[in-house]
This record gives C-alpha cells, structure tokens and sequence, in this order.
C-alpha cells in the first residue's frame, strides 16, 4: 500500500512539474501592449483565431534566448494577420523595460508589460508556473498546449500546424514599439567603461535620457537631458532610450567592451 501511494505521489508529482499553467480552460483578459493597443483574449477566440502566449521576464535567460525564435514563429503565421495571434505578457516590468527587451532580443509581437499594461493580472489568472512559458490557446478556450518546450521555432510551428492553422505571409512591419526616429542623438564609448550620450537638437529641451541593461535592470537616467552627457557603465550590452513628455523618441543599442 506503502509502494502504491509513493508511485501515486510521484505522477502527480512529474505532472505538476510539466505542467507550467495551473488552468485548463483559458480565463478572459483584456491588456494594453507598449504601443496602446488594446487585446481581448475572448475576441480573438470568439472569431476563430488560435493564441499563442509567451510568458516572459525581462531578466530570464531562457526568455531572451527564445524571444527571437517566437518572434520568426510570429512571422512565419502572418504577424497576428492569419487565424493566430502571438502575445507576450510579462511579468514585473513597466513599458520601457518591455520595448527595451524586445529591440535586444529581438521580439517583434505585440508585448504586454506586467506593471502598465495589465500582464502582472493575467500571469495570476493563468498562475503561471515559470518563464518562459508559451502556450497554445484554441477557439474553444482549451489549451491544447500548456508548455511548448524548448520554445523553438520548430516546436511553436509544429504545435499551431497541428491545431490546422496554416502559414501566411506577414505583411506587416514590425515596427518601432512607438519610438519616433530622432537622428541626432547618438551614444558612443568614449573610454574604457565610459559613454557619452549626445542630442544635438536645440529645440527639444529637457529630455528624459533612460538606459537599461539587457536584463531589463535601468543604470542610469538623467530627467533633463540636453546637449550631452557622459557617464560610466560596467561592461555589458545596453539599451538607451529618449523621452520628451512621456512619449519615446528614440532608442539606441549599443556594447561597452
């Protein structure tokens, strides 16, 4: 008796493990993606659309290795034009974090940040397991794919060819999540661990200089930006972006050797 319990604790066990959200039937949400735009998981599903979700954090390993992957996937299915859509929905960052992980790791669907954009809500509503985590959600609110593992390229393709959804070419441009091109401002290394940031445009005044590291951690901000400024940085990829009146102007990547 002793035996058989041990065994029963064991599958439960090896079941929960696999199983990265706690819910088999998808609960409804509506969020707000860095650009503006608003998504209803029930409207798309009520049309007849598959979702694909990427559960992410802005500091996880795994979810910048694969976020470049989902984004080709993305691609591959028609950029949310066909009958899927890809969400990523984070966990624990704001707007700018998000965009900024996105342009490093390479993640062209529509994202969702966890403290501006409703995704801290909708990871508790799926109480979601790990990072990443990306499933498959059918028309009928099922999820027919609760962890689609390694999240590769080949593995998401599989698992929305198998639910008989087909490929579609995207038409779409990706796009800048709502940055506005500012070609004056520019940042280079200067020495050793040093950056000098420079905005040569002499009508925008008071700009909000913000730069954050790969792992979405923000190094460094200086709220009234104008001219230049030079400042030291530990060795490390980066991301600085600019704002005047809340609304992102530019980003820029850039490596400190």
């Amino acid at each position: 008796m002793r035996h058989l319990i041990s065994i029963v604790i064991l599958l439960i066990s090896a079941t929960t493990a696999d199983a990265q959200v706690l819910v088999t039937s998808a609960p409804d949400f509506l969020i707000k993606d860095v650009d503006g735009e608003q998504h209803h998981l029930y409207g798309y599903l009520d049309s007849g659309k598959h979702v694909v979700i990427d559960f992410f954090t802005t500091n996880c390993g795994p979810c910048q290795t694969y976020a470049s992957q989902i984004s080709a996937s993305y691609e591959y299915f028609g950029c949310n034009q066909g009958d899927v859509v890809y969400l990523g929905i984070n966990w624990g960052s704001d707007n700018v974090a998000v965009r900024n992980f996105d342009s490093i790791w390479g993640a062209h669907y529509p994202s969702v940040s966890g403290m501006q954009g409703g995704g801290n809500q909708v990871v508790d509503q799926f109480q979601v397991q790990s990072y990443p985590t990306v499933l498959l959600i059918a028309p009928d609110r099922s999820i027919l794919n609760n962890h689609i593992w390694p999240p590769s390229y080949e593995n998401i393709n599989e698992a929305v060819l198998a639910a008989g959804v087909e490929p579609m070419t995207c038409t779409v441009n990706a796009g800048n999540h709502g940055f506005r091109k500012v070609p004056a401002f520019s940042v280079v290394v200067t020495g050793k661990s040093r950056v000098e940031a420079s905005l040569n445009i002499p009508h925008y005044p008071d700009m909000l200089l913000q730069v954050y590291a790969a792992d979405g951690r923000l190094v460094y901000t200086d709220q009234r930006f104008y001219g230049s400024k030079s400042f030291p940085l530990h060795s490390g990829l980066y991301i600085a972006g600019l704002f005047r009146n809340g609304i992102p102007l530019e980003k820029v990547k850039f490596f400190v050797p």
